[in-house]
């Protein structure tokens, strides 16, 4: 019974030291309570969109210091974006509505940890799902930004 103890032990410690946790470098967190943010736009992203995994209805929500930062054109750290992406489903009398929760996806502005990808972290959560993290590579996120240099890398314009 002892030794069964002590293998549990090791295997626990194993964890902890190869978890992110154990850096210090903890992952982003699900955005509890974004939709009480600001709303700053929705957009429907058509067929034909780049990239293509984005087509569908999407609601951008910007925390107080990402909204201070629309104002300013300066992002403090702590900044954050979520966008709160459906896919698109056909409606009663010829209208479009939300169709299933395809992801939400969170950018948060931390210049000093996230520097290799100018500023922002980068997380998505598959249906809305906490559990389900998405983004692998946070420089895969980062592509679609390198245009928008001057803005910080926001993709979202002014208030």
């Amino acid at each position: 019974m002892s030794r069964k103890l002590v293998t549990m032990g090791l295997a626990a410690s194993l964890t902890i030291t190869t978890s992110p946790w154990a850096t210090g470098d903890e992952p982003i967190t699900f955005p509890e309570g974004y939709r009480s943010w600001y709303h700053h736009h929705t957009t429907v992203n058509q067929p034909g969109h780049n990239p293509e995994a984005n087509i569908g209805i999407q609601h951008v929500y910007a925390n107080p210091a990402a909204r201070e930062g629309l104002k300013t054109g300066n992002y403090a750290d702590g900044a954050m974006f979520v966008v709160d992406r459906f896919k698109i489903a056909d409606g009663e009398n010829s209208t479009l509505r939300h169709g299933d929760r395809k992801v939400i996806a969170v950018m948060l502005r931390n210049a000093t940890k996230y520097s290799e990808t100018g500023g922002w972290g980068f997380e998505a959560f598959k249906g809305g799902d906490p559990n389900q993290r998405v983004v692998k590579d946070m420089k895969n996120c980062f592509v679609c930004h390198i245009p928008h240099a001057a803005t910080q890398y926001v993709i979202s314009k002014g208030e």
